[in-house]
C-alpha cells in the first residue's frame, strides 16, 4: 500500500514540475519577446534577413532602451500609444502598406494610394535601413527582424514626415498631427512605425 502511495506522490510531483516548467517557459517567452520588441536594433537582424515582402500587421512603438521603456510605464504605455497610432494610420491610408526589400538594394512601399520605390542601404552596426526615393528624399528606419516579423520604426519626431512622404497626402494628415504631437511630447526616446509580417 505504501509503495502505491509513494508511486502516486512521485507521479503527482512529476506532473507539477512539468506544469511549472511550461508556465516558466511562457513567462520567459513573454519577457524575451517584450525585450526584443522594446529595445531597437537586435543583433540577429542582418541585411539578408530583411530581404522579402513584408505586410502591415499593426502599428509599432519601441523605446531606445529598457530604462526609457520602464520610465514610460512599460508595455502598457506602448500598447496605448499603438492604439492611438492605429487611428492616425487609418486616416493616412497606410494601415495596409507592404514593403519589399530586394537583393539588388532596391525597395518598394505599396499602399492603397500608390507605390513609392527607390534604393536602400542597410547599416549592420546601427541596424538601420536608409530608403532613398527617386525624388532624392531619404528615410531612415530602425529595423529588427525576429523570425517572420519585422519591426520598422522611425524616430518619433520624424514619423509625420515619413507618413507624408509615403502617402503623398499632407492635407489628410494635418488633422492627425495634433494626436501625434501629443504622443511625441509625452515620451522621450520613442520610436514609432510598423510591425510587418513576411508574406
Amino acid at each position: 500500500m505504501k509503495r502505491t502511495s509513494l508511486w502516486k506522490c512521485m507521479c503527482m510531483t512529476a506532473m507539477l514540475l512539468v506544469v511549472s516548467a511550461n508556465a516558466g517557459a511562457q513567462d520567459l517567452k513573454s519577457i524575451l519577446s517584450g525585450v526584443a520588441k522594446a529595445v531597437v536594433g537586435d543583433k540577429a537582424t542582418t541585411e539578408s534577413s530583411i530581404i522579402g515582402t513584408w505586410e502591415y500587421v499593426g502599428p509599432d512603438c519601441q523605446f531606445e532602451s529598457e530604462s526609457l521603456l520602464t520610465k514610460a510605464g512599460g508595455e502598457a504605455a506602448a500598447k496605448e500609444i499603438e492604439g492611438k497610432l492605429q487611428t492616425v494610420y487609418e486616416k493616412a491610408g497606410v494601415s495596409n502598406c507592404q514593403y519589399t526589400f530586394n537583393e539588388d538594394d532596391t525597395y518598394s512601399c505599396v499602399i492603397s494610394k500608390g507605390t513609392m520605390n527607390g534604393n536602400y542601404t542597410f547599416d549592420s552596426e546601427a541596424k538601420t535601413v536608409t530608403m532613398s526615393t527617386k525624388l532624392g528624399i531619404k528615410i531612415v528606419a530602425h529595423v529588427s527582424v525576429l523570425g517572420n516579423t519585422m519591426n520598422l520604426v522611425f524616430e518619433a519626431d520624424k514619423l509625420m514626415t515619413v507618413l507624408k512622404t509615403i502617402t503623398g497626402a499632407a492635407s489628410s494628415l494635418n488633422a492627425s498631427a495634433s494626436t501625434l504631437n501629443t504622443l511625441l511630447n509625452s515620451y522621450d526616446g520613442m520610436m514609432l512605425g510598423f510591425e510587418l509580417q513576411k508574406k
